[in-house]
């Protein structure tokens, strides 16, 4: 059985992790930024966040000023047994966060979530933005 890895090199974060495996380790990150999609309709927002191995109890969203925060976290899995030896881990464990300014054009009490699947939904809802009052200045 080969156990070379066979990852793809496009992926910027798997780069460095494959180059430079002790790199993560001796500068103690332990955030990470999960996969994102972001789609503007019409009327709103939408973001799906992949968070694989996450529960749903795990999972915050906040949005201040117009900026919307995500973040989950995962625990650490200490199921290995006396004799046995780590070989590759390739598993993220611990903090995941990502944050977006959407503007203030929000409609923030309708805000909705939804997780399944290790996939988190979020429906933003738009507000028309409003236009600049004009006004005549007087000249003096």
């Amino acid at each position: 059985m080969s156990l070379i890895p066979r990852d793809s090199w496009f992926d910027f974060n798997q780069f460095f992790e494959n180059a430079f495996p002790a790199l993560r380790q001796s500068f103690d990150i332990d955030t990470f930024s999960p996969r994102i999609d972001i789609i503007e309709k019409p009327n709103s927002y939408e973001i799906t966040a992949d968070l694989p191995g996450v529960k749903k109890e795990d999972i915050s969203v906040q949005i201040h000023n117009g900026n919307l925060l995500i973040e989950a976290s995962t625990s650490k899995s200490e199921e290995q047994k006396e004799g046995d030896r780590v070989i590759r881990k390739e598993r993220y464990e611990g903090k995941l966060m990502r944050s977006f300014y959407l503007g203030h054009n929000l409609k923030q009490d309708d805000i909705e979530a939804s997780f399944t699947d290790g996939v988190l939904k979020v429906e933003v809802p738009k507000v028309e933005p409003t236009a600049p009052a004009s006004k005549s200045i007087e000249i003096k």
